[in-house]
């Protein structure tokens, strides 16, 4: 019996201390660092498989966890291949994490996240290692040459100026041509960024402007069908998803310190003529045409150099972030301050961010991202006004000087003075908004998630002018403010399993309201008593007030599927239904839709892995529609304009046809593409597309009779085609020396399919974007439209030009224009160079456009010969003056010097370029200099230069890069006299605290 109680307790003994082993948690401790570098990494998430345990490396790559003794812990990091490994009873644990392989990393996506590797989507990425301690002033410059299919232009040097960016060609006329760009989840409004400015064009303002670079974690851009029609109506232009930084579960908070500063001046100035080459010139054209030669005052003045400086940027950025298990958050702040190399032109931007994530409990996390900024800009002309620095500089008549004997401003007449309008007068906008949102997610069970996002984007644009007595007499001044104020919710449920081990499968289930109210109020006035009042109000004589108010609404459903087989067989399918406030009751909803699929051979048992050429291989094809109803907010309603006199009596009248059919263009696209490994060091994707926009939607010219001159229908169609590479290269990668490339090419042929009857010279429909630049049908929607230049006759010392047969006359009309170039490149692209020897890293960046003409319109003034009244350019030095001469322009007395600058290919050049876009070298203090000290964690230094070299046409004088209009569709490569690109030199220094 004795025998029988003691088997029985030692029995229980074992199986307590076996429950109580199976229960225990020990406390590991280790480290995790990069293979190549052999640098600790901070923020890798350790998770304990099977259970909610995990935590994060701190700023040192330490970290400390619990688990039980034959638990598994995964380790992950953003850019690096995750690791599984087994605990085995060690308390301590060193982790060496290789860097990912591209094809195998995580994608935004709308409404969610998927891996490249078993994606059927075209997407293009730029993480924060690609930009990340680049002093960038505007976001978008983080997407020009970065991704293939995407072309940027920065279309002006003007401080706060918008680029223009398509995304596989144009997929619009008339309608909106901008990408559409969600940060956070929040679908930015773009409405208010337009204004008038007094004296000068329309400018846009850039809709990142509020944006700093530094808060930015990564871009993506969506391009084909399957990742564009889950934001349907928005889609046909691309989508641009900015996610913002999160924070890192470290054991205490990371505060980021990184200042620079910087000078920059112009890439590149016209040449022109002072004071005593202007009168010599003068002179010998009066002369030689035996007109009286007039006394030409003895002064002098270069305008040019008046008012170009040297630009100066100061940047300072500070954040904070942290985290544990529970809670996620990142503190930003950004204070800028830069002065543009143009005299006028200056912002300060001040800017905060504060994101955050709170786990309520296992299954509820709610979080809020949101940023606050104010941008006070003072404001030049932009281009083609006599009010703009560079314009009035450049026509100003060399010895016109901006003072009188005293000292004091005068008024120089139609070419203004621009010295006086800078010093004396106010030009300024201050721009403030607010953009974020905050959620909640639900998981309700395993597997499905609820989440309900609230998102909002207030922002305004308080522009002020006043320009005073010397300049305007009596004085003048305005007022315009811009207020666009949009809110939006958007509910969604997500579901995935696993199910037979070899099937996996997600789907998306969502709907989404937004509403903006757009109001602009305009005030302007003349007559003041004083120049030191300086309001709208203190004018005497209002000159016009006015108030107008728009709403939009968009109400939508949508949903996604996903499904795989053992990841080798992939399909997606998505829908999306939109009611946008734009359109009639006719065609106010639309449906688009996308379907997909993918193969991926390497994982078939008969694909060899092992080899040394081919280790992934994967063909995906998608199909699809997107939409675009970006039109203003009520061009359907028959609307009625006030203000008119009737017989002697107030009165309305019929100012816009109502069309209660008017509804969405929209566009279908076909992609097909390839992503394969090759070499073991080469990432490889490529991607056709063939993207047909119908229903197009344009103003339709009205017989006169009807009294409209035009209205708004879904008329005409138009076709993009193309091709895309990307690759990335990692050539070396030793512990002391890494070399990557990355480099990406997009063919894009834009071609205008039909349009509404309006037939030219030759029986072909088009839509005139300008004067020189139409849509016209089988061409390109931005063909340049002019007379041919044939030069100057090396005999008789006459420009001649070809008239529309190819014959040489000295006598062109307007009959005689064809189609001489096209405005959109042929393709574009970006190569960037990344090393990394020791501690020094270095970079080097170049971007490049070919097949793309520019039309610099502002010669026709400065080739001027006849005129009197502007100065003229260096190049008319090298006129004709004996048979056989080769000139650039005709003999002062020839009969062609009244029609040498008129509107020809003489003034169209080849825009392609490839320019060394960005250079950098930096220095990272080793980490036993840091700990030494105590205090820093990371500490880098840097020197970066931007735009420092260009290739280009040796006949093209002017910066390449230009582009009037910002975001136009029908006016791309025009220019007259825009600022061009700056040239920056930069240092900085990024400390980890």
């Amino acid at each position: 019996m004795k025998k029988q109680v003691r088997i029985v307790l030692i029995s229980l003994f074992t199986l307590l201390n076996f429950s109580f082993a199976i229960g225990q948690q020990i406390e590991i401790r280790g480290s995790v660092s990069d293979q190549q570098s052999k640098e600790t990494l901070a923020g890798v998430t350790i998770s304990v498989q099977g259970t909610q345990q995990g935590t994060q490396t701190d700023e040192r790559g330490n970290f400390s966890i619990f688990s039980g003794p034959n638990a598994q812990l995964l380790f992950s990091h953003v850019g690096y291949t995750s690791q599984l490994i087994n605990v085995s009873n060690r308390t301590s644990i060193h982790i060496v994490l290789q860097a990912a392989e591209t094809i195998d990393e995580v994608l935004i996506v709308g409404y969610g996240e998927q891996r490249r590797r078993i994606s059927t989507q075209s997407v293009s990425t730029i993480n924060e290692s690609a930009f990340k301690n680049l002093p960038m002033q505007s976001p978008q410059q983080l997407l020009q040459g970065q991704a293939a299919g995407v072309n940027m232009i920065n279309s002006s040097g003007v401080l706060g100026s918008e680029a223009q960016i398509t995304v596989r060609g144009g997929s619009s006329i008339s309608g909106g041509g901008r990408p559409l760009y969600v940060i956070d989840g929040v679908p930015l409004n773009v409405n208010g960024s337009s204004y008038s400015q007094a004296q000068g064009s329309s400018t846009n303002i850039n809709p990142l402007l509020n944006i700093p670079a530094n808060d930015i974690e990564s871009f993506t851009v969506l391009k084909d069908a399957s990742a564009i029609a889950i934001y349907g109506s928005r889609g046909s232009n691309g989508v641009i998803l900015i996610t913002t930084k999160r924070g890192n579960r470290t054991s205490k908070p990371r505060i980021q310190a990184d200042f620079y500063q910087g000078i920059s001046r112009p890439t590149a100035l016209d040449d022109m003529m002072n004071a005593s080459e202007f009168i010599d010139y003068r002179t010998k054209y009066l002369e030689a045409n035996n007109l009286d030669v007039p006394t030409y005052p003895t002064t002098s003045f270069d305008w040019l150099d008046a008012i170009v400086r040297t630009g100066k940027v100061k940047n300072t950025n500070l954040s904070a972030s942290g985290g544990n298990e529970s809670q996620l958050f990142y503190l930003g702040g950004n204070y800028t301050q830069e002065d543009g190399f143009t005299i006028g032109n200056d912002m300060e931007k001040l800017s905060g961010r504060f994101n955050f994530e709170q786990q309520l409990s296992d299954k509820v996390k709610v979080g809020v991202n949101y940023n606050v900024s104010h941008v006070d800009m003072n404001r030049i002309g932009l281009e083609n006004n006599t009010y703009a620095p560079i314009t009035a500089a450049y026509l100003q008549i060399p010895y016109i000087t901006p003072y009188d004997e005293n000292g004091q401003f005068i008024n120089t007449g139609f070419v203004a003075n621009v010295l006086a309008i800078t010093e004396t007068g106010i030009n300024k906008t201050v721009v403030n908004r607010s953009t974020g949102n905050a959620f909640i997610a639900w998981d309700i069970f395993k597997g499905l998630t609820a989440k309900s996002d609230w998102g909002v984007d207030r922002a305004s644009f308080d522009s002020k002018y006043r320009s005073m007595e010397l300049l305007s007499p009596g004085g003048y001044a305005y007022r315009n403010l811009n207020t666009d104020n949009k809110w939006l919710t958007t509910n969604t449920l997500n579901y995935s399993t696993t199910f037979g081990q070899d099937h996996n499968f997600s789907a998306l289930l969502g709907q989404s309201f937004e509403t903006s109210t757009l109001t602009q109020i305009i005030a302007e006035s003349q007559g003041f008593v004083s120049d030191d009042l300086p309001n709208v109000g203190s004018g005497a004589t209002p000159i016009s007030a006015g108030e107008s108010i728009y709403d939009w609404a968009l109400y939508s459903l949508f949903a996604r599927a996903n499904y795989n087989y053992q990841e080798k067989y992939l399909f997606e399918a998505s829908v999306r239904r939109d009611g946008s406030s734009r359109f009639g009751a006719n065609k106010r909803y639309g449906t688009f839709y996308a379907l997909a699929g993918g193969w991926i051979l390497s994982n078939e048992k008969f694909f060899n892995k092992d080899n040394d050429y081919l280790q992934f291989l994967k063909l995906s094809a998608s199909y699809g529609t997107a939409g675009n109803d970006n039109i203003g907010y009520y061009p359907y309603i028959g609307t009625f304009q006030g203000g008119q006199d009737y017989m002697g009596e107030p009165g309305i009248s019929p100012s816009q046809v109502p069309n209660n059919n008017l509804g969405w263009e929209e566009t279908a696209q076909l992609d097909i593409g390839i992503s394969a490994k090759l070499f073991r060091v080469l990432d490889l994707q490529l991607n056709y597309y063939n993207k047909h926009t119908s229903e197009l939607l344009l103003n339709v010219p009205y017989p006169y009779t009807t009294g409209f001159t035009s209205a708004s229908q879904n008329v005409g169609t138009m076709r993009n085609r193309g091709f895309e590479v990307s690759l990335t290269s990692q050539n070396i990668a030793r512990e002391h020396f890494s070399w990557t490339i990355n480099f990406n090419i997009g063919f894009n042929k834009n071609t205008v399919l039909s349009l509404p009857t309006n037939e030219d010279e030759y029986g072909r429909n088009f839509i005139a974007g300008s004067t020189y630049q139409r849509a016209i049908e089988g061409h390109s929607r931005n063909s340049f439209y002019l007379i041919r230049y044939a030069g100057i006759n090396p005999e008789s010392g006459d420009a001649e030009w070809l008239d529309k047969d190819g014959n040489y006359t000295i006598s062109p009309t307007a009959e005689d224009r064809v189609i001489v170039g096209k405005g959109d490149p042929t393709f574009q692209g970006g190569i960037t160079n990344t090393l990394r020897y020791k501690n020094f890293d270095f970079s080097a960046f170049f971007n490049f456009t070919v097949g793309n003409n520019i039309y610099f319109e502002g010669y026709n003034f400065s080739d001027n010969i006849i005129s009197g009244s502007y100065n003229k350019s260096q190049r008319l030095n090298d006129y004709h003056q004996n048979p056989g001469d080769i000139a650039y322009a005709p003999a002062l007395n020839s009969v062609t010097v009244n029609s040498f600058h008129q509107h020809s290919s003489k003034l169209l050049f080849n825009g392609s370029y490839l320019r060394l876009k960005m250079v950098t070298l930096g220095y990272s203090l080793p980490q036993s200099w840091l700990q030494k000290s105590k205090v820093f964690q990371s500490a880098r230094i840097y020197a970066l230069g931007q735009n420092l070299w260009v290739l280009k046409d040796r006949n093209l004088e002017g910066d390449p890069e230009i582009s009037a209009n910002g975001a136009s569709n029908g006016i791309i490569g025009q220019s007259f006299f825009a600022i061009p690109q700056a040239k920056s030199f930069t240092i900085g220094i990024n400390l980890g605290l």
